[in-house]
C-alpha cells in the first residue's frame, strides 16, 4: 500500500472525519505545540490540537528539524499525517443510488482544477463524483489542501470505462447532462432538470469524448452576458453549473432558493 504524507490542519481533519483513508501516525511539531498550548490567546489552534489528540489515531511529536524533513510544506502548521491510499466508495453504490445527483468528471488534466471541481461539487450538494481510474488522487497533499478537505468528505468512485457507468445510470432511470458548445446545447439558466440527475464535465483541452456525448439526453451551456473569444475554465465552470443545478433539482425551491438560509457547511467553513 502507498503510503502518503499530507500537511495542515484542515487536510488532516477531513480524513480523520470522512474515514477516507486508513491514517497511521500523526506528526505534530513539539515547539509550535508548546508555544500555542501555553498560550491564552490562541483557543481555536488549542482545539485543533485537542482534535487531533483525541481522534484514536497514534500522535508523534517532532521537533522542528524533524518536522520539516518529514514534510516540505510551510504552510502545514506543525501538522501532518502519514496516511494510505483514498478509499473509493464501490462503484455500484453509487451507481444504483436513488433519486441521485451526480458528476462525472471526464478529462480534467491538472490537480489543482481537479481540487478545486471537487471542492464546487461538494458544496453544492452533489451526491457523489464518478472518475476515471487515472485520475489526480496520486497527488493527495495538493488535491485535499487545494479542496479544504472536500476531495475527501465527497463520496466518490473509480471506474474502467465512464460510458459504461453512463449506460448503467441511464438504465437506472438517470437524465445524462452533457457540458458542451454545441448548436442544439441548451441554456443553463432556462432548461428544466429533475432526479435522478447526472451532469458530466469535460477537460478544457479533450472535452467529454464523442461516445459518452451521444448518449446525453441533452447539453448545457453557460449563456455569456458579454461576446466572448474564450471559454471560461474548467473549475469555474463546473462551479457555476453545479450550483446552477442544484438550485433545480431542490424541492423547495421552484426554481429560486435562498441559499442564505441553510445551515453553514460544518466542513468547509
Amino acid at each position: 500500500m502507498n503510503r502518503t504524507i499530507l500537511g495542515g490542519f484542515i487536510s488532516v481533519k477531513s480524513v480523520i472525519e470522512s474515514k477516507s483513508r486508513e491514517i497511521f501516525k500523526i506528526y505534530i511539531e513539539k515547539s509550535r505545540y508548546d508555544k500555542i498550548m501555553s498560550s491564552d490567546l490562541r483557543i481555536p489552534e488549542q482545539r485543533q490540537y485537542s482534535a487531533l489528540l483525541n481522534s484514536g489515531a497514534e500522535c508523534v511529536f517532532l521537533s522542528s528539524d524533524e518536522f520539516e524533513n518529514l514534510i516540505d510544506n510551510n504552510n502545514a502548521g506543525g501538522i501532518a499525517a502519514e496516511v494510505g491510499e483514498r478509499i473509493f466508495t464501490p462503484s455500484e453504490e453509487v451507481l444504483s443510488l436513488r433519486n441521485g445527483y451526480i458528476a462525472i468528471l471526464d478529462g480534467i488534466e491538472d490537480p489543482f482544477n481537479f481540487a478545486y471541481a471537487l471542492r464546487s461539487l461538494y458544496a453544492a450538494g452533489v451526491d457523489a463524483v464518478i472518475l476515471p481510474e487515472r485520475n489526480f488522487f496520486t497527488a493527495s497533499d495538493t488535491v485535499i489542501r487545494s479542496s479544504a478537505g472536500a476531495s475527501e468528505l465527497i463520496k466518490a468512485c473509480c471506474v474502467s470505462d465512464l460510458a459504461e457507468a453512463c449506460k448503467t445510470l441511464k438504465k437506472n432511470g438517470y437524465t445524462l447532462c452533457a457540458t458542451a458548445k454545441t448548436d442544439k446545447a441548451k441554456d443553463l439558466y432556462s432548461c428544466k432538470v429533475s432526479k435522478p440527475f447526472c451532469v458530466i464535465f469535460g477537460g478544457e483541452k479533450r472535452g467529454i469524448k464523442k461516445e459518452i456525448l451521444d448518449m446525453c439526453d441533452f447539453c448545457i451551456k453557460i449563456k455569456y452576458p458579454r461576446n466572448c473569444h474564450y471559454s471560461l475554465p474548467a473549475c469555474s465552470a463546473i462551479s457555476i453549473i453545479s450550483f446552477e443545478c442544484a438550485k433545480k433539482l431542490s424541492p423547495h425551491s421552484k426554481g429560486k432558493q435562498n441559499f442564505g438560509n441553510g445551515p453553514r457547511n460544518k466542513h468547509l467553513g
